[in-house]
């Protein structure tokens, strides 16, 4: 599809650098192939947020003392040094790029005259023969042609050497952050950038983009799974850090690349988004060999819309005081909702609607664990309802989903038409009609987190291995000055923010350890709702 100028406004783009680099930012766009609305979304979320919404296209250097130590650190050993630099744009650019990047000593002055310029900061002097190279323009002779006539081409040139159409294909703004900026400084912006993107792009003329799960072409799969259940991990190696996502028995993938000691690089569609991970081949069937119970269903059935089901609403005597009707939906009145746009908003309305609950305060005994079972699954429900996120209490029988499928009517009756999901089964439901009801499965913490952030409702669902058992969901929420989310030494978030009623309430916490991996659950996954 073709980039618009509406798009590049609706994320922040003044009308004035839209009418300078759309042009050029659309024709080297298509060249390049990022013409799919998740790699149109992806790229402009990136080099939005690079650019300081495409004000930024030349690397100011005029740092002060607190500035060099912030930023360049490592090259300023001692505040005494940072003070005979400070404020000398040419001596910063010389010193702290000098000898790297292709780049002379201190003494040759290109550390300041090949500094980063353009929509994504092109830098080095091996960066802009690279670049002259694939633009077959020399701007090494005339680096500042990169800012004043390439600032567009430099990105879609970083975007396409770095291959990360294939990274956005996948969904995958974690690791295009990596790729871009070698950590996830400004993660919780780009991320909100993309979902903007995301939306603009919605909103253009149907017919200019391809459908949703295969955005991307290249998924062609040739493999299945064989076991009951396969974990999706980030890396070829068995660590709770790794894992991804868990892949179900019959699940189509695509071998991209093989891999040392039996691993293999696979393409896999989750919540209608393909993603790249690593299985162990040994545990996929080609499609073409006959596994007689799971052979691949090739002509997918056409899929039932369910009408979304609760007991009756709004009676006065369902309270959070109240330890009957947990069935039911909360009745009390002057309940809080999310109700606003803007991602701020709608977080601080997240988090009064976790105040109003308050699930570890003695009297709200609506949420008091009983003998043998937790409630976490009863304070989801209350949350995503006041959130505006559908999420079921009770969800219809089996007889009850057949009549709707003839298309009868099916009245609403407890324990005959419909019946209560615990957290076990909120953990299929999810799976199985999450996405119809405009649930999304995210594969890391890191992005779960930041879409809590900006006001989404979030959930971190596990299921026991024996089904006896209380599963468990847990809210993932905004973080606040008290409550931050723990990352590792790359900037990854390992453990987030989290309010869960589970035996021991409590309303805002960060687990000391990752409950879900505990050898007590046999699948879990982490979910987020817009």
């Amino acid at each position: 599809m073709k980039l618009s100028g509406d798009v590049l406004g609706k994320l922040g783009v003044s009308s004035a650098d839209v009418d300078r680099y759309l042009e050029p930012l659309s024709a080297a766009m298509a060249r390049y192939g990022i013409e799919s609305r998740l790699r149109i979304a992806h790229f402009l979320a990136q080099v939005v947020h690079e650019s300081g919404h495409f004000k930024h296209v030349e690397e100011n250097m005029n740092y002060s003392v607190d500035g060099l130590l912030n930023v360049f650190g490592k090259y300023f050993p001692s505040r005494t040094m940072a003070q005979t630099y400070a404020r000398k744009p040419m001596m910063i650019g010389n010193h702290v790029y000098a000898s790297r990047m292709g780049n002379g000593n201190e003494a040759s002055g290109d550390g300041y005259r090949y500094r980063g310029r353009g929509l994504m900061q092109l830098t080095g002097k091996s960066n802009y023969k690279a670049f002259s190279s694939w633009l077959e323009e020399d701007v090494v002779v005339a680096p500042e042609r990169v800012a004043q006539q390439f600032a567009a081409q430099s990105a879609v040139y970083f975007w396409d050497t770095h291959h990360l159409n294939r990274l956005a294909d996948t969904d995958d703004i974690r690791r295009i952050t990596e790729a871009i900026n070698g950590g996830l400084k400004g993660f919780d912006e780009r991320r909100l950038l993309l979902e903007k993107a995301k939306a603009a792009l919605r909103d253009e003329p149907e017919g200019l983009s391809t459908p949703a799960v295969m955005e991307s072409s290249d998924f062609k799969p040739g493999h299945q799974v064989v076991p009951l259940q396969l974990n999706l991990r980030s890396a070829p190696r068995v660590a709770p850090t790794t894992w991804m996502a868990t892949l179900h028995q019959g699940c189509k993938v695509q071998i991209v690349s093989q891999f040392a000691d039996g691993w293999v690089q696979v393409r896999v569609p989750i919540s209608q988004t393909v993603r790249e991970g690593f299985v162990a081949e040994r545990y996929l069937a080609p499609l073409a060999i006959s596994r007689g119970a799971f052979d691949p269903v090739e002509a997918p059935l056409p899929e039932l819309t369910l009408p979304a089901v609760h007991l009756q609403q709004n009676l006065k005597a369902i309270t959070r005081a109240a330890e009957t009707g947990r069935a039911y939906p909360l009745g009390e009145g002057r309940r809080p909702h999310r109700t606003a746009s803007k991602p701020a908003a709608r977080a601080a309305q997240l988090l009064k609607i976790i105040d109003y609950l308050d699930c570890a305060a003695a009297a709200h005994r609506r949420y008091k664990a009983t003998a043998g079972s937790t409630c976490c699954d009863i304070y989801a429900y209350d949350y995503c309802n006041l959130a505006g996120a559908y999420l079921p209490r009770v969800w219809w029988t089996e007889r009850a989903l057949l009549g709707i499928a003839r298309g009868d009517l099916v009245p609403v009756a407890f324990s005959q038409s419909v019946r209560e999901l615990n957290a076990n089964a909120l953990h299929d439901w999810l799976e199985d009609h999450g996405p119809q009801f405009g649930w999304y499965r995210e594969v890391d913490l890191t992005t779960l987190q930041a879409a809590a952030d900006a006001g989404e409702v979030c959930l971190l669902v596990a299921r026991r291995n024996d089904p006896n058992l209380a599963g468990q969901i847990a809210l993932v929420v905004p973080q606040q000055d008290e409550f931050q989310a723990r990352h590792d030494a790359a900037g990854r978030v390992t453990r987030p923010v989290q309010s869960m009623a589970s035996g021991k309430n409590r309303k805002y916490t960060v687990s000391r350890s990752a409950w879900w991996l505990d050898d007590h659950y046999q699948a879990f996954a982490f979910w987020r709702h817009p």
